[in-house]
């Protein structure tokens, strides 16, 4: 038997066990794409055998494979993972979200220079962006899972449908080679798939500046979208990540509608100077904004049912967001305010409060404990809580001594 036929064999057997790879992959994925609003749709698959075996004797014709091992690191989309964007512009979202999830192998862009068509097309051919991963280790996860790397395929819906095309009739011809009139057709198609990206492009465009003239924003999409088009439009050479939308996506769906205005006017303070990434910021600067108890308990009693356990949450947040407008009334009296951001540096509340370098530490701590109950990532006892409220307000209220006297009596009565 020989080294290819051997190749074959062990996949046959080891079949399944791929098929559950990619659908873990899959879950992982979807799941994510699906909670920060990204519209895409996602499919996944273990490579046939009939098709395995035609790939690996075609590669073998200039690889000249040695051994089963040498198959095995050529041949990597054994399980492989294909997401499908509505909007082509989309694609660094995703890619930023893939190296999030899972461990990144290799990362290949499309189309490569280095490639030689086989025939001369007029037009640029696949763009897409391929990654070699592996699940992240965790405990419950089988370990053969996490040490096996499969194939993630981005590209838009309409590059997807123009490749499998291409690729079965071009690559993988069943009845001869293609003659120069079906090449060119095929590649005609390939502008026309093009000309389709560059309209979705536009169609996302129109949608944001819809959306932003709407009174109200209730739709998940939409806000996501919103935020990406104003994030594409602000960091130019800054480096940003994007960040998760789930999490405001969560405080819309617990709000039900958030005013346009308001989603605007905290786009518009974004701090590119800080690590926070600019969806946090955001999420950070609506709550600010939409500050209500009514809100903040609709937004924690998605985490949890206990009573008590929300009002502490509650009672936390909005000590931390009259914090944060003491330190910007303290920046306004001291001429350093900056109407452009709102998430305060820990080097401006240093240089504006009347905190000591231990104070300040502990308000890095405490805005920690804000990102993980704002987050959800991170469950506090009762009592945790309350002590976290006392010794945050007790920092709050010093701070608010340093303020000018007209405006104490209105910053105090935010205060839980």
């Amino acid at each position: 038997m020989g080294i290819i036929d051997n190749f074959i064999r062990q996949y046959e057997k080891e079949y399944d066990f791929y098929k559950q790879l990619a659908r873990l992959g899959h879950e992982v994925l979807e799941t994510e794409i699906f909670n920060r609003g990204i519209k895409a749709m996602v499919s996944s698959r273990a490579k046939r055998i009939d098709r395995l075996r035609e790939k690996v004797e075609n590669r073998n014709k200039t690889k000249k494979y040695k051994s089963k091992v040498s198959i095995e690191k050529d041949i990597v989309d054994l399980a492989g993972i294909r997401v499908a964007l509505y909007f082509p512009a989309d694609r660094k979202i995703i890619g930023e979200l893939i190296e999030d999830l899972f461990e990144i192998v290799e990362t290949k862009n499309f189309p490569e220079k280095s490639h030689k068509p086989k025939f001369e097309k007029r037009f640029s051919g696949y763009w897409a962006t391929h990654y070699r991963v592996k699940l992240k280790k965790t405990d419950e996860i089988d370990k053969r899972f996490t040490e096996t790397v499969f194939e993630i395929q981005v590209a838009s819906v309409l590059m997807h449908a123009w490749s499998e095309v291409e690729h079965d009739l071009v690559y993988k011809p069943f009845s001869g080679d293609l003659s120069e009139e079906e090449l060119s057709i095929l590649d005609q198609i390939n502008g026309l798939v093009l000309a389709g990206e560059n309209a979705l492009e536009r169609l996302q465009k129109a949608i944001t500046e819809r959306t932003a003239k709407q009174d109200e924003v209730s739709d998940k999409y939409e806000l996501t979208n919103l935020i990406h088009s104003s994030y594409n439009n602000s960091i130019s050479n800054k480096i940003l990540n994007f960040g998760n939308t789930e999490f405001v996506n969560n405080y819309l769906k617990a709000v039900e509608k958030l005013q346009t205005s308001d989603v605007l006017n905290s786009l518009s303070h974004i701090n590119l100077n800080i690590k926070d990434s600019f969806s946090d910021q955001f999420f950070q600067n609506i709550i600010k904004i939409n500050d209500s108890s009514e809100n903040l308990k609709k937004y924690f009693g998605q985490y949890t049912t206990d009573k008590r356990k929300i009002s502490g949450f509650e009672s936390f947040t909005k000590t931390w967001i009259t914090f944060e407008k003491i330190i910007f009334q303290l920046l306004k009296e001291s001429g350093q305010e900056n109407k452009k951001n709102y998430v305060p540096t820990l080097e401006l509340i240093k240089n504006v409060s009347n905190l000591t370098e231990n104070e300040i530490q502990q308000i890095k701590d405490f805005r920690e404990v804000r990102n993980a109950l704002l987050h959800g990532h991170q469950s506090y006892s009762n009592d945790e809580l309350e002590k976290y409220f006392e010794q945050l307000k007790s920092l709050v209220t010093k701070t608010l001594s340093k303020v000018d006297k007209n405006m104490q009596d209105q910053l105090s009565e935010e205060l839980p």
